[in-house]
């Protein structure tokens, strides 16, 4: 009895598939395939996702060698992202870039897969941004790859904040360790932001906590090599004049 169920569920599912799409019943498969295409579009257009979605997953499967059907993993992609899916989007998108990676629209999969996991990264920056790296990733590839690309501009501006970001994250964390005492732990986070995120706003403040923490282990001669780096990026800057007054101190002292 078991068996004759679950044939009926698959044949009923077989049917489903190969006769309409969603609500609307629009045909795959029955007519012209640049008109089913339109109306995946339009389905999505119009606010039906899921319905899109099924869609497009039925045309490709019907239609998989034709431009359309190609093109089908892109706006499934598209779909989820509209519906706030973006984890979901950005394996679409990467999807759409393992079968078609020299495609003409790959540099717009790569520029949505990389905005995808910055939306699904969450702006508080004490939690996880583990998807941060992945949209770094994404977007730097479009600027390396499409240099030209309609969508370099739009990469550049999403990447200067998923970076920013980042080296507000480094920095937070490197101040958690520098007020417990934790100097050598905290050291290495404001390297970093220093070193790979100058145009942060972070940097001066990251030499300047670097400086600090060294002459609190007792290292003065790392201080000063702190307050080098510091006095020659950033011989303007207020963090500049307290880490001179703090080593002609601890110079006293010494």
């Amino acid at each position: 009895m078991k068996l004759r169920v679950i044939s009926m569920f698959l044949i009923f599912s077989i049917a489903a598939l190969s006769g309409g799409c969603g609500k609307k019943g629009v045909s795959i498969g029955k007519g012209d395939p640049s008109e089913e295409f339109k109306e995946c579009l339009r389905l999505s257009t119009k606010g039906n996702f899921e319905d899109s979605i099924q869609c497009f997953e039925m045309f490709k499967a019907r239609y998989p060698q034709t431009p359309e059907g190609q093109e089908a993993e892109l706006r499934i992609g598209d779909a989820q992202f509209k519906k706030k899916e973006y984890l979901l989007a950005a394996e679409s998108y990467r999807a759409f870039l393992r079968l078609h990676p020299t495609h003409p629209k790959a540099d717009y999969a790569h520029y949505r897969a990389g905005v995808s996991y910055f939306k699904e990264s969450p702006k508080a920056i004490d939690r996880d941004q583990g998807y941060l790296d992945d949209a770094i990733g994404e977007l730097r590839t479009v600027l390396r790859r499409y240099p030209s690309s309609a969508y370099a501009d739009l990469s550049r501006a999403t990447l200067r904040v998923a970076l920013l970001r980042i080296a507000k994250r480094s920095y937070y964390i490197g101040n958690f360790y520098f007020k417990r005492g934790e100097y050598i732990a905290a050291i290495p986070r404001f390297r970093e932001v220093a070193a790979d995120f100058p145009d942060s706003g972070l940097a001066d403040i990251s030499l300047y906590k670097i400086v600090e923490a060294e002459i609190k282990l007792g290292r003065l001669d790392d201080a000063k090599i702190a307050f080098g780096d510091l006095s020659v990026k950033y011989p303007g800057s207020k963090y500049t004049k307290k880490a001179e007054a703090k080593l002609l101190r601890a110079a006293k002292k010494k």
